[in-house]
């Protein structure tokens, strides 16, 4: 018997690693494995349809890639991509995909261009905001990350909540990793002398209060920044005034990510809004303190195991980061309990229930 085909939209393949990317990735990539491990999964073939050029490869056995069309970036998601499909189910993991296709499965992970539209062009502001009500429209299914996020896209979108699935993300693909600490040599940084954040430079990721923060506080710590500026997507506000005690080493790769996490004092993280927050988990998963926001999804994902602050008072941020400078035994309790936290979310668990999501819709 013929097996069904489910096509995925592997358009993300051709863009830079961010957290979007990476829940594609690191999904399918264990969809991979199932397709040769479980029962239910060998019914089915997957292919991935990517446009033509330059995409990373992303190793995979049992899922084929296909490049296809003659286009690439919107043009080809909207008019090529939906015409290769021909109707059969679509799974697009990356919070876009074909506006007027109907058998379509697509993960949407937060509604921040709705939400906090100022951290972000307004071509694509307008863009993604049209692509993302005609998906609640004509899409059969969305999949988020976080109940957070289904019950801001359900208002946003206006779209019935249950009609949302929240599948969460797992947090151990830097398992696989091996930490390159010459990046602490290269730049000068000593084990647990330094505050780490990792952030794209979007408004919403609130770093100018976060420098104001430390202006307020009552330590000179290092604090170290990475994360990269995608000029397409956020919004330039102008460089926010820097502290002197802010070393800025923008993207880096993953190794060097988790030497990183796994010599600093703690992770903060300051965001005003967030769908999940994959660096609370990574940070967690690699033996890092945890000081973030209380605000969006990230009290469901960080649970018990971090120090919260108000994003909005710098006095709160600086007070926070202060109290747990002075008290080291709180790094200790800490990272005990970010190991156990964030031991319970899998990406075998997040694949399996995508897998389940798909196999339902066939």
């Amino acid at each position: 018997m013929a097996k069904e085909t489910i096509f995925i939209n592997g358009r993300f393949l051709t863009r830079p690693v961010s957290g979007v990317q990476r829940y594609g990735r690191e999904l399918l990539r264990q969809v991979d494995r199932m397709l040769a491990a479980s029962e239910p999964a060998r019914q089915v073939q997957f292919l991935c349809l990517v446009p033509r050029g330059h995409f990373e490869q992303p190793g995979w056995e049992h899922i084929q890639i296909r490049q296809v069309g003659m286009s690439g970036g919107n043009l080809w998601e909207q008019a090529e991509l939906p015409a290769y499909a021909g109707g059969r189910l679509l799974f697009s993991p990356a919070n876009s995909g074909p506006c007027f296709y109907v058998n379509q499965v697509v993960t949407i992970h937060d509604a921040s261009v709705f939400a906090v539209p100022q951290a972000y062009t307004w071509a694509f502001r307008a863009k993604n905001c049209f692509v993302l009500r005609q998906l609640a429209r004509n899409a059969r299914q969305i999949l988020t990350d976080s109940q957070f996020s289904r019950e801001e896209l359900s208002r946003h979108l206006a779209f019935a909540a249950d009609k949302i699935e929240v599948i969460a993300l797992g947090s151990d693909h830097l398992d696989r990793v091996t930490a390159d600490p010459r990046v602490l040599e290269r730049h000068a940084l000593e084990k647990n002398a330094y505050l780490l954040t990792v952030a794209s430079q979007g408004a919403h990721k609130n770093m100018t209060r976060l420098f104001e923060a430390l202006r307020h506080s009552g330590t000179e710590i290092k604090v170290v920044s990475t994360g990269g500026h995608a000029q397409d997507i956020f919004r330039d506000r102008g460089r926010p005034s820097v502290p002197g005690n802010v070393q800025s080493l923008g993207y880096v790769p993953d190794g060097e990510l988790k030497a990183l996490y796994q010599n600093a004092r703690a992770l903060v993280f300051p965001s005003i809004y967030e769908g999940f927050g994959l660096p609370v988990l990574e940070a967690m998963r690699c033996g890092c303190p945890v000081l973030c926001s209380s605000a969006g999804a990230l009290p469901e994902v960080a649970g018990e195991a971090a120090l919260y602050f108000d994003p909005y008072k710098t006095e709160q941020i600086a007070r926070v980061m202060d109290d747990f400078l002075a008290t080291p035994e709180r790094g200790d309790e800490l990272r005990a309990r970010g190991l156990q936290q964030a031991s319970h979310f899998e990406w075998a668990v997040t694949a399996r229930r995508t897998l389940d999501a798909l196999l339902d819709r066939l």
